[in-house]
């Protein structure tokens, strides 16, 4: 439309052929595939990953993975070998947690006190999760195991932090092959995106 015809217009027209354009463009910006953002990527942030802070009082919400460090710690004794890690409840052992700046849980570095067989390091690791979660993939690579699962509690407990409530759980060995007889480590955190797998092992 050329400026002359545009200032023969009067303002309401201008203002709907203003609104008309924008809503195609958005359209078109959506439907062209690439560029176009999901909402969980646009608002999904950073979390953090810093040591988790003692002396919070519980929340409701998720008591194992994702939940605030007050509520999992109300769950939880110090272990005695490892004063500064906690035991893991369903094996002996121990465990380690990372909180996002937000005091959530989200890394757990699980230790069984002997080595683990793949079925039960899995099972292990399902019972920190909530119990809508689906998997997304399990891979294996020649030196560990992953796995990632999503939740929509989880989404709904850590929000930006989270949105996708995915969680990445990893299997290692002692040594530098995987042993799915022998797991060692079993990792949990939320540091790669829905469907990636980037672990390097």
């Amino acid at each position: 439309m050329s400026c002359a015809k545009v200032r023969g217009l009067p303002l309401q027209a201008l203002a709907a052929i203003a609104v008309l354009t924008a809503v195609s463009v958005g359209f078109a910006c959506q439907t062209s595939g690439s560029s176009y953002a999901s909402p969980s990527a646009r608002s999904t942030h950073d979390p953090g990953n810093v040591e988790c802070p003692d002396g919070k009082s519980a929340r409701n919400g998720l008591a194992n993975y994702g939940a605030y460090i007050g509520t999992w710690q109300s769950n939880r004794r110090h272990d005695t070998a490892t004063p500064s890690d906690y035991v893991i409840g369903s094996i002996p052992g121990h465990v380690a947690v990372r909180c996002s700046s937000d005091d959530y849980v989200i890394v757990e570095e699980i230790h069984p006190l002997l080595q683990s067989p793949a079925g039960q390091a899995l099972r292990v690791a399902l019972t920190e999760l909530p119990d809508d979660s689906e998997k997304v993939y399990d891979h294996r690579h020649a030196g560990c195991r992953v796995l990632q699962y999503r939740s929509q509690k989880l989404a709904d407990q850590l929000g930006a932090d989270d949105n996708d409530g995915r969680v990445d759980i990893v299997f290692e060995s002692e040594g530098s092959a995987y042993n799915a007889g022998a797991i060692k480590v079993i990792l949990m955190d939320l540091f790669d995106s829905l469907g990636a797998d980037t672990r390097d092992c």
